[in-house]
């Protein structure tokens, strides 16, 4: 009995009432940047920050309507795989701000969830950034480490040689911190890029990238061209909830 149950509750998800099957929606990749209770005043800086307690309840919204958390890299390697995931988002954090490891991190850990964080290299160990150890206990802890490049440089700004020298230091110096680094997928800073850019971030072995364009990741049809959705300090919990249904 229990196995027919099963069956029928897999057969109703994947199709609708009349037995049709449903359009898959895909999966939100969600954006952050900072949590901190420390919010600045500065529209900007204020509009990136969520604080310790509303990411708390978003992770606990997910948890209880059974939303799992993937990394970027697991949701890439599976559609490559041909697979949909389902109840699943993706959550990323851009820049690499030191409360990464002193604030998101310990939450992500109580809520038994996985993130994906986008580190700038150049700015580790700078005031206000992760330092190499942080970024090794992120690893260390189950997170995705991946690049964001060498010093968040607008791309679609930049010569060929320029952008090589931007995401390739990404990756030579993730590389010699972490020991172990391979590259899977890349965030744009601001989201900036251009038809250059595809080719230098295939050359080095990424294979896929997220823009700031909204939207679910549905397939890796245009894979340096992947959608995000950001997170804003002023959402409601009903905001983030539409943020992470598809």
């Amino acid at each position: 009995m229990r196995e027919i149950f099963a069956l029928v509750a897999g057969f109703a998800l994947a199709h609708g009432i009349d037995g049709t099957p449903q359009a898959w929606a895909g999966v939100p990749v969600l954006m952050y940047h900072r949590v901190d209770a420390l919010v600045p005043r500065d529209a900007v800086g204020r509009d990136l920050t969520v604080e310790p307690a509303a990411f708390a309840a978003q992770l606990q919204w997910l948890r209880a309507h059974g939303i799992r958390t993937l990394t970027a890299a697991t949701l890439v390697a599976a559609l490559a795989r041909g697979e949909r995931p389902e109840r699943a988002v993706v959550l990323t954090f851009d820049d690499g701000y030191a409360d990464a490891a002193t604030t998101a991190l310990p939450l992500l850990r109580s809520a038994g969830a996985t993130a994906t964080f986008y580190i700038s290299s150049g700015f580790v160990g700078t005031p206000r950034h992760l330092s190499w150890r942080q970024v090794r206990a992120l690893r260390d802890a189950g997170m995705e480490v991946a690049c964001h490049g060498t010093y968040h440089l607008d791309l679609s700004r930049l010569d060929r040689p320029g952008q090589l020298r931007e995401a390739s230091h990404c990756v030579e110096t993730l590389r010699r911190y972490l020991g172990t680094f391979r590259p899977a997928t890349y965030a744009y800073p601001a989201g900036k890029y251009d038809a250059t850019t595809f080719a230098i971030l295939k050359a080095l072995g990424f294979r896929a990238a997220f823009t700031e364009r909204p939207g679910t990741v549905r397939s890796l049809g245009a894979r340096f061209e992947l959608p995000r959705r950001r997170v804003r300090h002023d959402d409601t919990l009903g905001n983030f909830a539409a943020l992470a249904t598809p």
